[in-house]
């Protein structure tokens, strides 16, 4: 069975990747949006300089779908199942969602690829026996819900524009499709070129299908599909790209929305980001780390350190190894708390605001976005909790002088006034052309300013806010006032009643 790995050869020409392009239909309030990054536009070589995309807009606009638009493509590129907590992503009234993804891929060797990724979603409701074994480990103390429903990926398509071994461009092409039912995938040249004659791989593949189609999976970026490519031993490019998409995913991808932010603010986990993978610290007790993942963990600690150090000053983090074991295997475990150091003061992290928190665990993404060309973060709601100058501070940093690509929403507006206007999208109240440029913003132009004028004169060609009326507002706040007064003499005429 082969491992459907990237080899040591192979490691020595991975490409460069970079979201160049994504469209959403029917996903979650937006009906239709697609963003184009600034590297879609103009030709960034290889390892040289940032991409940012910032994203604003009001509340229920589309700012928080995109970024969980993103964490979907994760789970599906990595080859992990989608987590059921995004199973509300499909706009109402509409049968499924439909993402489309364009990349760029540039190896060191000078080659350049562009490959796109397709796929649909919807929601499939849980029998009652699999909602039983999903919550059969649950504490007793925990209702089972009556319904529960979960995300199937279906009709993937991969497309790939490439030159042959004669030097030729070769057009985007389709080179693994998926909407046909009578094979695992298509187009037909394309799968005899991927599996050979090997027959009962074709077959093996119809199964794994069916099989990611009830695991909430991507049939592409299985692992079980790519080891059994790999048995064919055809080792085509088409392959070849697969592995590197799914490696960029697992490795180099990565993403943080509200969904997995909230195990900060609630106090119980720290997730520290390094490139083998995420490390949840456990806020509230101490961890057993085993010694190999330990020497990475406290690596990315003492980056973070150098550089939060600079951000508040006085402050450092460092992990404090309680004491040492050995597991049945013979291997050391360190078990460890991680501390926060403030003017010699040293603390548990637990005790430390959630602002400090939050930066802490984004750091090292921080980091790799801005030594690392091939590291895509995003990251929502990237103001909460952070200083505004700060939040600037950082943004600037990353545009002048960083090499990754990073993605953010935010409700503060200081990054208008430091980062350039080509790398900012606005939402909009038009939910089938939901994201935009503003336009006819001049270069000595304030965009901050900018922005709040459109939001009072409203002069784009889309309406970017819906004005809320002032007068309105307080008209519901009296009521809702005067119906509570209202039950306050019902229940204190009631209570005399008692009495009586």
């Amino acid at each position: 069975m082969g491992k459907a790995m990237i080899t040591k050869e192979h490691s020595k020409n991975l490409p460069f990747v970079r979201i160049m392009k994504a469209e959403l239909i029917n996903f979650k309030s937006v009906h239709n949006g697609t963003i184009e990054f600034d590297c879609s536009k103009q030709f960034v070589p290889y390892d040289t300089k940032s991409d940012i995309l910032g994203i604003y807009g009001q509340n229920g606009s589309g700012k928080t779908a995109f970024i969980e638009a993103l964490a979907i493509l994760k789970h599906l590129m990595s080859g992990s199942g989608i987590p059921s907590v995004y199973a509300d992503c499909i706009s109402s009234n509409a049968a499924f969602a439909e993402m489309h993804f364009t990349f760029d891929l540039q190896y060191p060797n000078g080659e350049q690829r562009d490959a796109s990724y397709s796929f649909k979603l919807e929601r499939i409701a849980l029998t009652q026996e699999e909602i039983q074994e999903a919550y059969k480990d649950a504490p007793p103390e925990v209702t089972i819900p009556k319904e529960e429903f979960r995300l199937r990926a279906f009709d993937e398509v991969i497309k790939l524009s490439w030159t042959d071994a004669d030097g030729n461009r070769k057009n985007r092409q389709r080179i693994f499709d998926t909407q046909t039912e009578r094979y695992a995938f298509g187009p037909n040249d394309k799968r005899k070129e991927i599996l050979g004659e090997d027959k009962k791989a074709a077959r093996d593949l119809i199964i794994e299908k069916e099989l990611c189609s009830h695991r909430s999976k991507s049939f592409i970026f299985s692992s079980r599909t790519l080891e059994r490519i790999d048995d064919c031993g055809t080792d085509t490019l088409f392959y070849r790209v697969l592995l590197e998409l799914r490696h960029y995913a697992r490795h180099y991808f990565h993403v943080i929305d509200t969904k997995s932010s909230g195990f900060i603010r609630l106090n119980l986990m720290l997730p520290i980001y390094t490139l083998f993978g995420q490390f949840p610290f456990s806020i509230r007790e101490a961890n057993d780390i085993p010694e190999d993942v330990y020497t990475e963990v406290e690596k990315e600690i003492n980056k973070i350190s150098a550089v939060i150090s600079q951000l508040v000053p006085g402050l450092s983090i460092f992990m404090n190894v309680i004491e040492k074991s050995v597991d049945k295997d013979g291997d050391t475990i360190n078990r460890a708390v991680l501390m926060a150091r403030r003017d010699g003061v040293d603390l548990p992290i637990r005790d430390e605001s959630d602002g400090i928190r939050k930066i802490i665990s984004e750091l090292s993404l921080i980091i790799a976005a801005y030594t690392q060309g091939s590291v895509t973060v995003a990251i929502d709601e990237f103001d909460a909790g952070i200083f505004e100058y700060l939040l600037g501070e950082i943004l600037q940093i990353l545009e002048e002088s960083g090499k990754g690509q990073f993605i953010f929403t935010s409700h503060n507006l200081r990054p208008l006034e430091v980062i350039d206007k080509k790398f900012l999208y606005f939402t909009t109240t038009n939910p089938d052309k939901r994201y935009v440029h503003l336009k006819g913003i001049g270069a000595t132009n304030n965009l901050r300013d900018t922005y709040f004028r459109e939001i009072l004169l409203g002069e784009q060609p889309e309406e970017i806010y819906k004005r809320t009326k002032r007068f309105k507002i307080v008209a519901a706040l009296k009521k809702i006032g005067e119906e509570e007064k209202e039950e306050e003499r019902r229940l204190a005429e009631a209570a005399e009643m008692e009495e009586e």
